[in-house]
């Protein structure tokens, strides 16, 4: 009985120095981006509980890519499909949905992204829905700061965050 009423989900890792990157799409699209650890399941199902998960690199492989250009330089946003139906509340969606928005190599406050939500919408909830971002990177709420010297906290750690920050605004500066 349980079984029948699981979702399934598919799965892949990419190593991208220095982490192992895991991918899970649902038929939907990605559902989660999440970093590699000891027991896949921990770090996936406590999004997604009751949820079976099956490897397949076949179907990920077009996620796998569109990571693979983001880190090398050639890839400044994302075409593959993202399911936001598992995803939060309407208001959590709405707040990931803003910051797709955002653009490459730019961030903005958690206060700004809470005013151009609604100017009564409060800055801590905003913030809650950025932490509950599951699809990192693809969504990308390393964009989100506290201030524009203080990046904040983020699921894979302050330190990744900064990195991925500074990875978009080096490519830019690159480029010009």
């Amino acid at each position: 009985m349980l079984l029948a009423q699981a979702k399934v989900f598919y799965y892949d890792f990419v190593e991208i120095k220095p982490w192992i990157y895991e991918l899970v799409i649902s038929s939907l699209g990605l559902a989660f981006v999440g970093t590699k650890n000891s027991n896949i399941e921990a770090s996936i199902l406590g999004f997604y509980p009751n949820h079976i998960l099956i490897q397949d690199s076949k179907k990920l492989a077009p996620y796998v890519q569109q990571l693979e250009e983001y880190f090398a330089g050639k890839r400044r946003s994302f075409t593959v499909p993202i399911d936001y139906s598992s995803f939060g509340t309407p208001f959590q969606n709405k707040v990931v949905k803003m910051i797709e928005n955002i653009p490459y190599g730019t961030t903005i406050s958690y206060r700004d992204l809470a005013a151009s939500i609604n100017s009564s919408t409060s800055v801590r909830s905003v913030a809650h829905a950025v932490a509950l971002n599951p699809s990192l990177i693809f969504i990308p709420s390393h964009r989100v700061v506290l201030a524009p010297d203080r990046g904040g906290s983020y699921r894979m750690g302050e330190k990744e965050k900064q990195r991925l920050i500074n990875l978009e605004e080096g490519y830019l500066n690159a480029a010009n």
